[in-house]
């Protein structure tokens, strides 16, 4: 496994958490679930775009190569 898989897998268990515990605090009561997604979904989205950027010149730097 790479430095760079091993950054993903551990991006996506964090992502899976916080959907977890958004759920969980939505189905006690403490959270309109989805009046905060409606919120902030753009955000969402942007950082989603970020990962990717950064995971991309990542792999992109472990080639060597400038393309």
């Amino acid at each position: 496994m790479t430095v760079l898989s091993n950054i993903e897998a551990l991006v996506l268990g964090l992502a899976l958490i916080a959907v977890g515990v958004l759920w969980m605090l939505a189905n006690l009561g403490h959270l309109d679930l989805l009046n905060t997604l409606h919120r902030w979904w753009p955000s969402i989205l942007v950082l989603w775009g970020v990962l990717e950027l950064a995971g991309a010149l990542a792999r992109r730097q472990l080639r060597g190569g400038t393309r």
